[in-house]
């Protein structure tokens, strides 16, 4: 059976004592920064996923997302209620409805923020998405995991409907063509987030006047039932095909490492290079030179000097010429060489305060002090930045009041 295509308004435009000592001539207490690469994961390997953060990893702060509750990073979740107006409460990451990855965190829709009450109907409406640039004539399908529970609205005949969505907009944001997969109809697995299972779309063309891809889920006029009830997804992969005469990349750009004030470059290969351009992004958001750190941001080569750990990341860049754009494979960057710093615990009465003090011998004994440390928790741990390495360095923690 051919999927149903739903189309309606889908864009609204998301204790210690008095003194403590902690020894540690080897400093095993704490590793810091946890300084690794970044595995690119996909559903579809042959292509690039187009997608930033397709496993919809959780990196940001609350509200970074538009919603109460953090949300993936890169990623835009807006809700409504039919008479309530905007809603702050339909949606957020979760670990228990990960598919993909070991630590990773999936997306959690809320019907039950919704309502039918005394045939006063206040449903509730999320929209979740990721924007991309976008040609004319470039064929795109999106794949995802999905499921819902036993009693997820979007079974039961009505208004609900959940939806994965690949929409079009021009230079002002207005949609230009909006298609959609229901998922309902395409076979959403019921069985909860452990049930979750791929649903791809069809291939969709851009129509003309195209400048942006709008792709995610949706959940339409959503309601409260019973008992389970909500619905998940995860794992998002955005493929496309641009349109003849784009540029073809012919070497993906490559994962590096590098130490700490070093220097690492980026290359892309591309067939043939009269009048690409090209714009290097980290994590999603574009690059722009700056002296002495970043250079070839919009060139095929990009150089990352005086690297920190600010630097960490997933690289990936964009390629366009007059006729249409694609998007490299993401490349990590990630730093060689970890430090180890001392953490000294402390556990006592919130309120509290404790001054941490340092020796570098412990004959004759030298108390240095380090800071000073209102419990604000318990344990509380105070880490020494100021010593990485294996050197010897002894701690106290003192009440003070």
């Amino acid at each position: 059976m051919k999927p149903a295509t739903w189309k309606n308004k889908l864009s609204p435009l998301t204790q210690l004592s008095k003194t403590h000592f902690a020894f540690s001539p080897l400093k095993r207490l704490l590793t810091l920064p946890a300084v690794v690469g970044l595995m690119v994961c996909g559903i579809a390997a042959a292509n690039a996923n187009d997608l930033y953060n397709g496993d919809l990893d959780i990196l940001g702060a609350p509200g970074a997302n538009g919603q109460n509750n953090p949300g993936p990073d890169g990623w835009k979740i807006e809700a409504n209620k039919t008479l309530s107006g905007a809603n702050f409460d339909g949606a957020d990451s979760e670990p228990w409805c990960n598919v993909q990855q070991d630590g990773g965190y999936g997306l959690f829709f809320k019907p039950f923020g919704g309502s039918t009450n005394a045939g006063l109907n206040d449903y509730i409406t999320v929209y979740f998405y990721q924007d991309n640039p976008c040609s004319p004539g470039t064929k795109c399908t999106l794949s995802g995991y999905a499921a819902g529970e036993a009693n997820f609205c979007g079974y039961i005949p009505g208004p609900t409907k959940a939806l994965f969505v690949i929409e079009f907009l021009d230079t002002t944001g207005s949609v230009v063509a909006s298609n959609a997969l229901d998922l309902v109809v395409a076979g959403l697995p019921n069985g909860g987030p452990g049930s979750m299972a791929i649903l791809t779309t069809p291939e969709f063309t851009a129509p003309a006047n195209t400048t942006t891809v709008r792709s995610g889920a949706f959940m339409i006029d959503a309601y409260n039932t019973t008992g389970a009830q909500s619905f998940f997804v995860d794992a998002f992969d955005l493929e496309t095909v641009a349109p003849p005469g784009s540029p073809v990349i012919t070497n993906q750009p490559v994962s590096v490492t590098a130490g700490l004030g070093g220097t690492a470059t980026i290359t892309v290969g591309v067939a043939d290079t009269t009048g690409v351009n090209y714009q290097w992004q980290l994590f999603g958001a574009d690059l722009t030179n700056s002296a002495g750190h970043i250079s070839g941001a919009t060139s095929q080569t990009l150089t990352i000097s005086g690297i920190s750990t600010n630097d960490i990341g997933r690289y990936r860049v964009r390629l366009s010429n007059g006729t249409g754009s694609v998007f490299s494979r993401d490349a990590a960057l990630a730093i060689v060489g970890i430090n180890f710093y001392p953490v000294v615990t402390i556990n006592g009465r919130i309120g509290d305060t404790y001054e941490v003090d340092y020796a570098t011998a412990l004959a004759p004994t030298t108390w240095i002090p380090f800071s000073t440390n209102k419990l604000t928790m318990s344990p509380q741990f105070v880490i020494d930045p100021s010593s990485p390495g294996s050197n010897s360095r002894f701690y106290r923690a003192v009440f003070l009041h």
